[in-house]
């Protein structure tokens, strides 16, 4: 049982991450196609934010803005194109 997002259930509108859990269960299945629709900005930015982090081995405070620009961008993005 996939649990609800609470912003998407209090504004109707998807979160960076919603889809996140679809994703995770279609890549546990194997399913890499499906697994990137349901969020590609997420398929493509965890792996990438998960490598940078092991090759430096911390954040730097304007790392993280970066990175939550990015995540906010992502947001917005896919509601304007309803993705």
């Amino acid at each position: 049982m996939m649990l609800p997002c609470p912003f998407h259930v209090l504004t109707g509108l998807n979160c960076p991450f919603c889809g996140g859990q679809r994703m995770v269960w279609a890549l546990l299945h194997g399913q890499w196609a499906e697994a990137f629709w349901l969020n590609p900005g997420l398929a493509i930015g965890a792996p990438l934010f998960g490598a940078w982090w092991l090759w430096k081995r911390e954040i730097s405070p304007q790392a993280a803005l970066v990175t939550l620009g990015i995540i906010l961008l992502w947001g917005i993005f896919r509601n304007v194109l309803q993705l």
